[in-house]
């Protein structure tokens, strides 16, 4: 089985939500996401798996509806910040998520809607773990968060430690077999794509071409909800 990885496209900010935060795609966001369904137009995949968050899920509309497929949830691959109320990008989460931030450093994971690693890890792992070895098709795509695909890489690699580099809407790429006596392998081909960005199958564009003009946190739209 060939699994395309990908973080979701960059979203939105909220503040304080009287809800689990669950925002969708910002401008730059949507525009990323038009690049990666443009740029797997011409790939076979017969499944697509999301996590149950919007950005995960939008992101990955339309390669769903270019083929036709409805994407499978998977509640375990959601991210570690998964029941907090606030959510902001990691660009900006030590600083204007500085009180999250704190309690996060503090170890206040369960106060503040987050997963401790220890479960984050363990949790994303099983998960993995069951996609793999029920294989739901020969090409599949997985869209969902950076620190869920973290954790599958270092997975892969033996290492809980290991580190990669997972920007918004970037791809990484996984092979994966089971053995006859159940061993699982996982081989990564690639991490953290994202030419798709700055060209097309056919042309080079250059680098972010025709994205919207929108950096952090300066240009910043957030969506405050009083809690």
């Amino acid at each position: 089985m060939h699994v395309i990885l990908v973080r979701h496209a960059r979203p939105e900010v909220v503040v304080d939500s009287p809800t689990v935060a669950d925002p969708g795609l910002a401008e730059l966001g949507v525009w990323q996401a038009a690049r990666l369904a443009n740029w797997l137009a011409c790939e076979e995949i017969d499944h697509v798996v999301t996590s149950p968050k919007r950005r995960a899920i939008e992101t990955v509309q339309a390669v769903c509806d270019a083929r036709g497929l409805v994407n499978e949830v998977v509640d375990d691959l959601d991210e570690i910040d998964r029941f907090c109320h606030s959510y902001y990008g990691t660009e900006i989460l030590q600083t204007e998520g500085k009180v999250l931030w704190d309690q996060v450093v503090a170890g206040n994971f369960t106060e503040v809607g987050w997963d401790t690693p220890e479960v984050f890890n363990a949790r994303v792992t099983a998960a993995w773990e069951g996609l793999c070895r029920r294989a739901p098709g020969e090409r599949v795509l997985v869209s969902c968060h950076g620190g869920t695909v973290r954790v599958i890489l270092a997975a892969i690699v033996g290492n809980p430690m290991a580190s990669f580099r997972t920007d918004y809407a970037g791809i990484s790429r996984v092979d994966v077999f089971v053995e006859e006596d159940g061993t699982l392998h996982g081989h990564i081909v690639s991490a953290n794509e994202t030419g798709h960005f700055d060209a097309d199958r056919t042309t080079a564009g250059g680098p972010m071409r025709g994205a919207p003009d929108v950096s952090w946190p300066g240009r910043l739209r957030s969506i405050t909800t009083p809690g």
